[in-house]
């Protein structure tokens, strides 16, 4: 997530070609905007991101407007109804986040 997040980019050494990394987030085809290459978009509160899922409901989940990575180990995948873009848990997880930033 931190590599993507700085376009490539790991201690100050350029690991990835930015401009992948910068297409690599973006809606790969027109009919499926949700879709990058290899990363699933979206928007919360009209901030774009980008995350990743695994089959077993992981997440790594980055929101570079507010430089924030979510990360969330899974057991269990929740499945998305077929009129749902995305999973419902998705957004769960990063109002939960913002709520625990809001405490400190």
């Amino acid at each position: 997530g931190r590599l993507y997040k700085n376009y490539g980019r790991w201690n100050g050494q350029q690991i990835l070609d930015s401009s992948y990394v910068a297409r690599s987030i973006k809606p790969r085809f027109e009919e499926s905007p949700q879709y990058g290459y290899g990363f699933w978009l979206s928007e919360y509160k009209d901030k774009d991101f980008f995350y990743m899922r695994g089959i077993l409901g992981q997440y790594v989940i980055i929101i570079p407007e507010d430089n924030l990575i979510i990360l969330r180990l899974g057991r269990k995948l929740i499945k998305k109804e077929d009129d749902q873009e995305h999973s419902p848990d998705l957004f769960r997880y990063i109002e939960e986040a913002y709520k625990m930033l809001e405490t400190q």
